[in-house]
């Protein structure tokens, strides 16, 4: 006669052991979920064209959207304005929350080291931005409120910039920056952008697939 009392209790230890199992390969795949600060971009001088930061945590770097070459889906430009002002314009055309980012500096120092502070930003650039260095970035901060814009305030931040001009010709520049931004319509909600980096030339920067 069959034992039913012991065949039920395989028949649940196998359950626990199937669950057990399952629960393990779960961890394992988050385990093996890359860090978002991995998949940065190593820091360097030697005009690789690579850009990378996390804002509030998640990562973000330019990808390019259609017919990008010289166009203004490139994922990342740089921009003159007024001679002797320069802006990094970043975004993000692939993703589906797609996100951008400006970065303006005021008297860039061309062929120089130099460490430029945040100031004030009222959301626009060019001849239309403050004369001072800011930034701001538009993201996709929840289903809720939708996309947002922030903006940089007084004393925000930090960017160091090595510009180098080599024969006249390729222009090299490479930075690491750190800031905060406040929301332009939620009270007291900021965010953090951290372990910013940037490696560009400009000669070839044009051709660079950012995808």
């Amino acid at each position: 006669m069959k034992n039913l009392f012991k065949d039920s209790s395989n028949r649940i230890y196998c359950g626990f052991v199937l669950i057990l199992s399952l629960c393990s390969l779960i961890a394992c795949d988050s385990d093996d979920a890359p860090s978002q600060e991995s998949l940065l971009p190593p820091i360097t001088m030697t005009g690789e064209n690579t850009f990378g930061c996390l804002i509030d945590g998640k990562f973000f770097r330019p990808r390019d959207g259609n017919n990008s070459i010289g166009g203004d889906s490139k994922g990342l430009r740089i921009i003159t304005t007024e001679t002797t002002n320069v802006e990094y314009k970043i975004e993000d055309f692939a993703s589906s929350r797609s996100a951008s980012l400006l970065i303006h500096i005021e008297n860039f120092q061309n062929d120089s080291a130099s460490n430029y502070e945040f100031q004030e930003s009222n959301g626009l650039r060019g001849i239309d931005g403050l004369n001072n260095n800011y930034a701001h970035c538009r993201i996709w901060k929840n289903e809720e409120v939708g996309y947002q814009r922030y903006v940089t305030f007084p004393n925000s931040g930090m960017i160091n910039i090595t510009n180098r001009i080599i024969q006249g010709q390729a222009d090299y520049h490479h930075a690491t920056f750190d800031l905060k931004m406040i929301n332009t319509s939620i009270q007291n909600d900021t965010i953090t952008i951290r372990l910013g980096r940037f490696d560009l030339e400009s000669f070839t920067l044009d051709w660079k697939d950012w995808d």
